[in-house]
C-alpha cells in the first residue's frame, strides 16, 4: 500500500516483474497519492486482491484518487475479480496487454482517461467495465472475453474509435443512461 506515487519503469529487454510464485500475493494499491504515478514496462502476474486486517479491495493492481500513466505495461493470471482497478483518478493506459484474466480485465469507476493501443485476450468476465466515467478508447483488440468486451454504465460515456472486438458474448453495451459512441468499430464473432 503506498500512499505516495509510485514509479516503475523497467525497459522492453528488461521488465520489471512483479509475481507471485505460489498466486497468494496481495495487489499493488497506491491510494490518495499526491501526484501521478508512472508505470512503465513493468509486468504483473499470478496476483490476488488485497486482503488486509478485513479491508478487501477487488484488484491485482489498485488506483484510488491517484492519477497514473501505464505504458508498455502487461497485467496477466491474476486470480481476483479485477485486473486493473482505477477509482476516482485520471489515468492513461496505453500500449498494454491484459491476458489470461480471472473476471474483470480493466475496471474503472468515477475516472477520466485515455485508454488506446491496448490488447485484451481470454478474459474470464468483461474486458472494459467503466462506470460514471468519461472515456476515450482507441486502436485497443479484444478477443475471447467470456461476457463483454466493453461495458458503460451507471451514466458513463465512452469514445470508442478503431478498435476490433471479437469472439465475445456481448461486443459493447451501454446502461444506466451511459453512452457508448463507436466510430470505425469492427465486432464479429460476438453473440450479441
Amino acid at each position: 500500500i503506498s500512499h505516495s506515487p509510485i514509479y516503475m519503469m523497467g525497459t522492453e529487454k528488461h521488465p520489471i516483474v512483479i509475481s507471485s510464485s505460489d498466486s497468494s500475493a496481495n495487489a499493488i494499491t497506491v491510494l490518495q497519492a499526491q501526484g501521478k504515478s508512472e508505470l512503465k514496462h513493468v509486468v504483473f502476474s499470478h496476483l490476488n486482491t488485497l486482503d488486509y486486517k478485513g479491508w478487501v479491495l477487488t484488484g491485482a493492481v489498485n488506483f484510488y484518487e491517484s492519477d497514473v500513466l501505464i505504458s508498455d505495461c502487461s497485467i496477466e493470471n491474476n486470480h481476483c475479480e479485477d485486473a486493473l482497478n482505477i477509482i476516482r483518478s485520471d489515468f492513461h493506459v496505453t500500449r498494454s496487454h491484459f491476458k489470461h484474466i480471472f473476471a474483470d480485465a480493466f475496471d474503472s469507476d468515477f475516472c477520466t482517461g485515455m485508454l488506446d493501443y491496448t490488447s485484451f485476450e481470454y478474459v474470464g468476465n468483461d474486458a472494459i467495465d467503466f462506470s460514471t466515467s468519461q472515456i476515450q478508447i482507441e486502436y485497443c483488440e479484444i478477443n475471447n472475453i467470456n461476457d463483454k468486451g466493453i461495458s458503460g454504465g451507471e451514466g458513463s460515456t465512452l469514445w470508442v474509435k478503431n478498435t476490433n472486438i471479437s469472439h465475445c458474448n456481448i461486443g459493447a453495451a451501454s446502461k444506466d443512461l451511459s453512452m457508448v459512441e463507436l466510430v470505425d468499430v469492427n465486432i464479429a464473432n460476438c453473440y450479441y
